[in-house]
């Protein structure tokens, strides 16, 4: 039976405060299977009105910890964790915990690829590094247009609808911060919302715009730029389409090559998930359904090349 139940802030994926609490339980020697995990968005979301409100523990401060043997891991192995707290995978954190407590009496299970647990977590990993990726490469930002401001910048502010399956909105950030860095724009997903404000010159020159020191940071060395966010927000909540869209389907049309169709290729890097998302994916039928008339149209235009004989061997035999 448990005895301690553990409620991680948020949706739990912050590392600090896992490792933090997974110190404690290691100093009491408290066993994985005394402890219940949980976060707080897990019980505001989908509370249990059957089950028994949870109660959790109280962690003391450090120095009020008893005396334990040292806590020891591969590095490697804390940035695979942190990775895995990422997922949405709600045992992840018991899972990761057992994990952890292995590692302390068998020192070959560090290195044992084809472990359970060491198995799983490596699933885990894989799939948020999938879905960073992913989501570097569908985020569609359309332009709203947005007053000049000197702790903002200039032009339209950017806004794009992502809707991620696990916790990986901060994990992707960096990227759209350091390829769109002098130009406004905001993520909106269910989890959380991004802002790039690219004037800023510090994280309290935004104070007037309600941005705490907690929800924002300044990522770039040597220039303005500040990062912050905020709450979830609903896909009604980003602009519709505009002209621009248009013309970027009409290019979109345009360069298909209905002859380099590989239908179950596409799919895989570009799940159906995401299609309802991007603005190109009302074209992706009609273009396939049409593939092979088109292709065959293109074969039938070509003017006839005939085939050149290959020069005979002339090399004289020894």
């Amino acid at each position: 039976m448990a005895s301690h139940t553990l409620i991680l802030p948020g949706d739990g994926s912050d590392f600090a405060h896992w490792r933090h609490m997974a110190r404690w339980l290691w100093a009491l020697q408290v066993p994985p299977a005394e402890v219940v995990w949980l976060t707080e968005h897990s019980q505001q979301g989908s509370p249990d009105l059957f089950a028994p409100a949870a109660h959790p523990t109280a962690i003391p401060e450090p120095s009020t910890w008893p005396a334990a043997p040292a806590l020891t891991v591969p590095r490697p192995w804390l940035d695979l964790a942190e990775q895995a707290l990422l997922n949405a995978a709600p045992e992840r954190f018991a899972q990761l915990y057992r994990l952890l407590w292995r590692m302390q009496f068998d020192a070959g299970l560090r290195h044992d690829p084809l472990d359970p647990d060491q198995v799983q977590m490596q699933h885990w990993v894989k799939a948020v590094r999938q879905e960073v990726h992913k989501m570097h490469a569908f985020v569609r930002f359309r332009p709203v247009a947005l007053a000049d401001d000197a702790t903002d910048g200039q032009g339209p502010l950017h806004v794009a609808w992502f809707e991620p399956t696990h916790h990986i909105v901060h994990a992707a950030a960096p990227f759209f911060v350091q390829r769109f860095a002098n130009m406004r724009w905001a993520i909106l997903t269910p989890q959380c919302s991004l802002r790039w404000w690219p004037q800023a010159p510090h994280v309290e020159a935004l104070a007037h715009q309600g941005i705490t020191l907690k929800n924002a940071f300044q990522p770039l060395r040597g220039r303005p730029g500040v990062l912050s966010w905020g709450p979830g927000a609903q896909a009604s909540d980003a602009p519709a389409a505009d002209a621009g869209e248009a013309l970027w389907l009409t290019y979109y049309a345009h360069i298909f090559n209905p002859a380099r169709l590989k239908v179950n290729a596409m799919r895989k890097e570009m799940p159906r998930k995401y299609w309802h998302n991007l603005p190109e994916a009302q074209l992706i039928t009609p273009l396939i359904q049409t593939a092979q008339a088109r292709s065959a149209a293109m074969l039938a235009e070509a003017p006839g090349t005939p085939l050149r004989k290959l020069p005979q061997n002339t090399a004289t035999k020894r």
